[in-house]
């Protein structure tokens, strides 16, 4: 598989946000072409999220390349029309309104199935589209709090919106899925993605654990963080990450320490020996990073220090990974793109020639003229408010 595998399969992108984004992210790079149906005025709500560069965002920039802008009113009978002959043609619908929307708009799975009895249409809702909680508003923090996780975390926010990713990896799944499924029987269906069962997915050890340990597990009944499996600090105050989980590692880290000692503290947890907890810590911040870093050298351990994203990034870069590209777009100049982390056979999926984020409509002519639409029906529509003006920048 590479950069033009999914040539000649059509995306319309009815999402918004990071779920949907990451989700058709994964097609655009890998050749199918994306249209982004927004809204006229705004777009997709992730075009206003800052920081921002010359008025693009960082949000829409990471999520957005190699993908077209159609920006359609579908509150009215021509933009219905537009999309419904754009789906007839199309193989992939993915959209993540709350469940009835797409109905009431006249353009939810059974209508455009009976268009077009091959069409995959993916919706990703909070629970799922039988579940009536799906109408209920909530954000990745929500779901993220009635999994449990959030009680196994600290009760700390995460950097990341964790259900949202999850989200968008099991949504690629599954419409690849279908896609596999629609080449030997000609048919299509509706994908049902639910966030909160694809974090629940990402449980699966937790849940097991919960059950094992008899229904009850909190921080601290948790193997991490252990003594061998934690994050010390160097005498310099930086951070060293320990993951010695094997007993092997973490016999010969005190044996050539001079810490025999510690060998039987291995996965010792905090609240089980605070003072020999102490002791590790104090031993730790004997030396500085710098020094900890020159013992390691050459031997094989479990042991990083803890970088900063400048750090990371700069590091990753330099060691020549095709992850991390700095990419020359209009208006925001360089900026950093993050790619596919598959490696194929075939030619692979590139960083380095993809096409920027559009800006809002870019695409409204060129997308409405290979759909059979005429230069005058589509100077009608601009001038019916039913597609917006196309943004030159």
């Amino acid at each position: 598989m590479s950069a033009t595998s999914l040539a000649g399969i059509t995306v319309l992108d009815m999402t918004r946000y990071l779920p949907g984004g990451y989700t058709t992210q994964a097609f655009a790079d890998l050749g199918a072409d994306v249209i982004k149906i927004e809204e006229m005025s705004k777009g997709d709500f992730c075009r206003g999220d800052d920081p921002k560069i010359d008025g693009v965002s960082y949000y829409f920039t990471a999520l957005c390349r190699n993908k077209r802008s159609l920006s359609l009113n579908l509150k009215t009978h021509e933009g219905k029309g537009i999309f419904k002959r754009l789906a007839k043609e199309a193989d992939i619908v993915i959209e993540n309104f709350r469940p009835g929307v797409m109905e009431r708009l006249g353009i939810d799975y059974e209508t455009i199935k009976n268009i077009n009895p091959r069409i995959i249409y993916c919706s990703l809702t909070a629970y799922g589209q039988e579940n009536p909680d799906s109408l209920k508003a909530s954000h990745d923090i929500n779901l993220q709090s009635l999994s449990g996780y959030l009680s196994l975390n600290g009760k700390r926010l995460t950097p990341l919106h964790l259900c949202d990713v999850a989200t968008g990896m099991v949504a690629i799944q599954g419409v690849f899925l279908a896609l596999f499924q629609r080449e030997s029987t000609g048919k299509g269906q509706n994908v049902d993605v639910s966030m909160f069962d694809s974090f629940m997915w990402w449980m699966s050890l937790l849940y097991s654990r919960y059950h094992f340990q008899d229904s009850h597990v909190t921080e601290e009944t948790l193997e991490y963080p252990a003594f061998c499996y934690n994050i010390y600090e160097t005498k310099d105050k930086q951070q060293l990450a320990f993951g010695m989980v094997e007993a092997n590692f973490w016999e010969r880290f005190c044996l050539e320490n001079n810490r025999p000692e510690f060998i039987s503290k291995h996965m010792l947890r905090k609240h089980e020996d605070e003072e020999a907890w102490k002791h590790m810590e104090d031993f730790v911040a004997e030396r500085t990073l710098a020094e900890w870093m020159d013992w390691l050298e050459g031997r094989d351990m479990c042991i990083t220090p803890v970088k900063t994203i400048h750090e990371a990034v700069q590091d990753i870069i330099a060691k020549g990974s095709d992850m991390l590209a700095y990419n020359e777009y209009p208006r925001v100049g360089k900026v950093l793109q993050t790619g596919i982390p598959i490696r194929f056979s075939g030619e692979p999926a590139s960083l380095k020639d993809s096409t920027p984020p559009p800006p809002l409509g870019a695409d409204n002519r060129a997308v409405l003229e290979k759909a059979g639409f005429s230069r005058g029906e589509i100077e009608r529509f601009i001038a019916m408010n039913v597609i917006g003006q196309q943004e030159l920048t």
